[in-house]
């Protein structure tokens, strides 16, 4: 992944873990790219939306027809005052920079997203 020299990207274990999985194997290339895409524009690239209801402060960027891969923008998430809804290690973290990207994991439905992430810190 070419990454923009402006953004950094903070990865969780389970997205990691689910990059590596047989069930996202053959998406790898379409993941990689998507990635790409929003370190040019995390606020509008890959048809990125604001998730609501529990998963609000949560973004969702198209993959591919049902994957959505689930980020955070650090920068968003402070200008905003989430830091409180789904907390991530960063919220409580000042020396985080705001051109940050969370990668949460992959999703296909909702329901079945974790409501915590855990990035090995």
């Amino acid at each position: 992944m070419s990454a923009n020299d402006d953004w950094h990207i903070r990865h969780s274990l389970q997205f990691l873990d689910q990059l590596e999985s047989r069930r996202y194997r053959s998406q790898r290339g379409r993941i990689e790219s998507r990635i790409d895409e929003l370190l040019k524009d995390p606020f509008r690239a890959a048809r990125s939306e604001r998730l609501r209801h529990e998963f609000a402060g949560l973004r969702s960027a198209r993959v591919a027809d049902a994957t959505r891969l689930i980020y955070r923008i650090c920068q968003e998430c402070r200008q905003l005052g989430e830091q409180h809804r789904l907390p991530l290690d960063c919220c409580m973290d000042s020396s985080t920079t705001a051109l940050t990207l969370n990668l949460l994991c992959l999703s296909e439905h909702y329901a079945d997203m974790p409501l915590d992430f855990d990035f090995g810190t």
